[in-house]
């Protein structure tokens, strides 16, 4: 005779809850478009992120860190020139509402945060607004596309059912992270060149004792290129010229000849491209140059009173 009974299995499962987790959605497009070398540039962007909260069965609390891997300030490189010689355009990156504060490695405590709250099992979005800084003084970089396509971003959290519980995690640590390549950034140096200033030639009050020897002044000139740049500075003969003689007269039309050069001795005129007697300059290291404007007025007999003023075109071409 056989028998036969039931056997009762019985298997029990511990559930765990679903731990919290965060991770970006949007990296940084950080774009400074045509800038000039040595100028300060900024630009605004932002990482956009997403948190899954834990299904614990309460309100959760998120404190949500953006830190970047590498240590500021961050590169853009510029493709290869003939010999294959790659330039370096740096660049920071700065909280957008706390502008005091740089994002930087996790390491180093430059992490910046949000804090977040969730349903439980719910999800949460947020984002991270900067400011993108090119510092000035970056004189010495030539005419160039500069870029970085891959820059890799650290986002970390920490999570807690009561807020007094929340871990900060400024010190680096973390209840989990991601890092996530995908930010990129680019600027563009372009081909401009401009004349950034130029002083007064200023030669004085002068009476007819004095106009019976030559009075010389001087003036600045400045201006700013990429490196490598080569260019002309020309000066045309002013609003009152007779002939190519430049004058200086006053309201009656009464006129002091003088003259402008390139050379303390007067030796060289400063011209225009017609008479060939412009500046030619190649700027090696790029950023702003300083040239002297020699101005003379030579002896000749006082032919009025009053103030005499010219107005003389600087022309560069590059």
């Amino acid at each position: 005779m056989s028998l036969r009974a039931p056997l009762l299995l019985l298997l029990v499962l511990s559930m765990k809850a679903m731990a919290a987790a965060c991770w970006i959605t949007s990296p940084a497009v950080i774009n400074f478009g045509s800038v000039v070398a040595g100028n300060a540039a900024s630009t605004n962007t932002e990482v956009k992120f997403s948190c899954q909260a834990d299904n614990n069965g309460t309100m959760e609390y998120l404190n949500v860190c953006l830190s970047s891997i590498d240590t500021p300030p961050f590169q853009m490189l510029s493709n290869g020139d003939q010999e294959g010689k790659q330039y370096t355009l740096l660049f920071r990156l700065l909280n957008g509402v706390a502008r005091s504060q740089e994002l930087g490695p996790a390491s180093r405590g430059d992490l910046i945060q949000q804090t977040l709250t969730a349903e439980s099992n719910a999800s949460v979005s947020g984002s991270f607004p900067l400011i993108a800084i090119l510092p000035a003084g970056q004189n010495q970089l030539p005419a160039y596309h500069y870029y970085n396509y891959n820059m890799n971003l650290r986002i970390a959290w920490h999570s807690a059912t009561r807020q007094e519980a929340l871990q900060n995690c400024s010190d680096g640590s973390a209840e989990g992270e991601q890092v996530q390549g995908g930010t990129n950034a680019q600027a563009e140096i372009g081909q401009g060149c401009f004349i950034e200033r130029v002083t007064p030639l200023n030669f004085g009050t002068l009476n007819s004792t004095a106009t019976l020897r030559p009075t010389r002044s001087t003036a600045t000139l400045t201006t700013r290129c990429p490196a490598g740049t080569a260019f002309t500075l020309a000066m045309g003969n002013g609003n009152h010229a007779s002939g190519t003689q430049r004058q200086l007269c006053n309201d009656e039309g009464q006129c002091l000849r003088y003259g402008l050069w390139q050379d303390a001795a007067a030796t060289q005129r400063w011209g225009d491209w017609r008479s060939g007697d412009s500046l030619h300059v190649t700027n090696p290291t790029g950023g702003t140059q300083s040239f002297t404007v020699y101005g003379e007025v030579p002896a000749q007999p006082l032919s009025g009173t009053g103030e005499f003023i010219d107005d003389v075109i600087i022309t560069l071409t590059y």
